[in-house]
């Protein structure tokens, strides 16, 4: 008798499904399966829950876990799942993550390999970013300075103001136009100013943050540990 199989399906309930009857259900398909039926018997769970095996999976379930098994019922391979949207979003913050842990391993490692071949002492490293504040601070100066003079020239100007007021006159536009620019060049002068302070506390607080791993990359033990 030949048997023209193209498809052989086999379900059986999840909760009464034992290995052996696993085992005897693959039995049954590789029996009446004829020899040029090639491939690998196929198990999947369908929609009710239950087991199904065969040797072509319906499309319907071709996205599900499927395990693939031998003629003596020994899994031999197995197909995850297809991966929902949200786990492959998280597979990709994840991913993320890691890239940026990477960058800053590599980040660190570079300032380590700078630190070492810079400085050769800590007083070196001292120097270094005293020299860095006293620039910043020089540019602090200058604008100090500057503002210093504005201010003596919108005092005299709003006097030349006041004047005409006085006078029951009416402040003319260029007068007027002198005082809203002087006051625009003192809020810039202001703002720069504060800005620069806020780049002497940053290399302040980089110098402790090199001054230490410098301390560590060579092995030095901060003075007031010693002392203790």
């Amino acid at each position: 008798m030949k048997f023209n199989l193209t498809r052989l399906h086999l379900t059986m309930e999840a909760r009464s499904l034992s290995r052996l009857g696993s085992l005897v259900c693959l039995l049954g398909l590789l029996l009446v399966s004829p020899a040029s039926m090639a491939g690998s018997i196929k198990c999947w769970v369908n929609k009710d829950g239950v087991r199904e095996c065969g040797y072509i999976v319906p499309p319907e379930y071709s996205q599900q876990r499927i395990e693939i098994m031998n003629e003596r019922g020994i899994v031999i391979d197995v197909k995850e799942a297809a991966k929902t949207k949200e786990q492959l979003a998280e597979e990709e913050r994840l991913a993320k993550l890691k890239q940026q842990e990477l960058r800053r391993q590599a980040k660190a490692r570079l300032r380590d390999t700078i630190l070492l071949n810079t400085f050769t002492t800590e007083r070196d490293l001292k120097i270094s970013y005293d020299d860095k504040i006293a620039v910043v601070m020089g540019h602090i100066d200058i604008s100090n300075t500057s503002s210093r003079t504005l201010n003596e020239s919108l005092k005299e100007t709003q006097r030349k103001a006041a004047n005409y007021e006085r006078a029951g006159e009416k402040i003319p536009e260029n007068v007027l136009g002198e005082i809203d620019s002087l006051k625009r060049q003192l809020k810039d002068n202001a703002e720069f100013t504060a800005r620069k302070l806020g780049e002497i506390k940053s290399l302040n607080q980089q110098y402790e943050a090199d001054l230490k791993r410098f301390r560590e990359l060579k092995g030095i033990t901060p003075p007031e540990t010693a002392k203790n």
